[in-house]
């Protein structure tokens, strides 16, 4: 088989080495999506997902929601296979929302001709995935919404509040950092010694064995 026979140093046969390796998987990019470090379980966003997250307007995304719940529930109803873009309410919460129009022609709407018109044609259909979408979008604003109010209000009180307790509070929060710079302080128990060091026996203190008369 054309295999070299052991070597051989003083008439023995050198044992032949197996080296058995760990194994080492391939390289691959540890850094999670959009900068965050390994351990961030961080999904990259679809188009259409980026496009519901431009949209900043709850009242919008509730009436994306309820025109793609409509055709999706009721396809062969022409009337939810059309949405004016024209119409002042439309136009208030789709037509001049970022993100909003834009979405529609993602999941499939087509602009007529005139550009009044947003139309889902037959060959196009959209499902509850979609709802879906809309309805993590709105919850994910809401989230936004209420963690910007927070900071506002937590703003407005370190704003209105008193100069002294306002510089009380400024000063222990220093103290606590510094004292969290320095780390805990340990200090083992040292004996103290008491007296001299030299044990007095009762002969030596004058004192007697017996008691006098």
């Amino acid at each position: 088989d054309g295999a070299q026979p052991p070597a051989r140093v003083s008439g023995f046969p050198l044992p032949t080495l197996r080296l058995s390796l760990p194994f080492v998987p391939p390289k691959t990019n540890t850094m999670g999506y959009a900068g965050y470090a390994p351990g961030h379980k961080v999904v990259e966003l679809t188009v259409l997902q980026q496009l519901l997250k431009q949209i900043k307007s709850d009242k919008s995304l509730e009436t994306l929601e309820k025109l793609t719940r409509n055709s999706a529930q009721a396809p062969g109803e022409e009337k939810f296979r059309k949405v004016r873009l024209t119409n002042e309410k439309i136009a208030l919460v789709i037509t001049n929302v970022p993100g909003a129009k834009e979405s529609m022609v993602e999941m499939g709407w087509v602009e007529s001709d005139d550009g009044e018109n947003l139309v889902l044609p037959a060959s196009k259909s959209v499902t509850m995935r979609e709802v879906r979408e809309i309805d993590a979008a709105r919850s994910a604003l809401r989230k936004l919404e209420d963690e910007e109010f927070k900071k506002r209000i937590k703003q407005r009180n370190v704003t209105s509040m008193d100069p002294n307790k306002k510089r009380l509070l400024a000063e222990m929060d220093a103290d606590r950092q510094e004292r969290a710079a320095r780390g805990p302080v340990t200090k083992g128990s040292v004996a103290t010694p008491k007296g001299d060091g030299v044990m007095q026996t009762a002969a030596g203190a004058g004192c007697s064995g017996t008691s006098g008369g």
